[in-house]
């Protein structure tokens, strides 16, 4: 059975492992309701999702989110460096998309904004967590998944540091920036 860090973590796999476009929500994991899908488990939660049954361990969600790591602690075994990547870049573009149609005004949410950008500078983040300290690329090991390797043969440079660091520095800028444009969020 595979075992996720954190309650996000396992939407981020099944949007990589189960839809072909770039839908992936921008959304804070809906609280756990046991049910027919969730299995509430002495240490964890199961979840049967379309990409099989994963476990969350309670403690694992716990100390994610008392630190504010959103994904999690330490290196993903689901997702790959490469596929981080490319879940960054998703969710830039959405928050892109979103920044340019956001004028502030009063019948407006900005939380589509914040969290697309706020989710792909964690992404990356998570790709970052791939590379070994003075490494200038994402080891070959780190990238396991069809959809990973792929992306690195179409484009190699997505799993460089140096971009790697651009794309965080660019998306934490945008958000700082329409934090700034916009004020603090109310």
């Amino acid at each position: 059975m595979l075992t996720a860090r954190t309650l996000a973590e396992v939407q981020v796999y099944v949007s990589v492992t189960t839809v072909a476009d770039d839908n992936l929500p921008a959304t804070e994991p809906a609280p756990i309701v046991p049910g027919p899908n969730v299995v509430e488990g002495q240490d964890a939660w199961t979840i049967t999702t379309t990409a099989g049954e994963i476990t969350v361990p309670y403690v694992s969600e716990d100390a994610a989110r008392k630190i504010g790591a959103r994904f999690g602690l330490g290196v993903s075994e689901l997702v790959d460096a490469a596929q981080w990547a490319l879940v960054a870049a998703i969710y830039a573009r959405r928050a892109l998309t979103a920044d340019m149609a956001y004028t502030g005004g009063p019948d407006q949410d900005r939380t589509t904004v914040e969290l697309n950008w706020e989710f792909a500078a964690e992404a990356v983040g998570e790709a970052l967590k791939f590379l070994p300290e003075g490494a200038e690329v994402v080891p070959a090991e780190a990238i396991w998944s069809e959809m990973g390797k792929r992306a690195v043969a179409q484009s190699p440079e997505l799993v460089y540091r140096s971009k790697l660091i651009d794309d965080l520095e660019h998306y934490r800028g945008t958000l700082d920036d329409f934090r700034a444009l916009y004020g603090p969020a109310v």
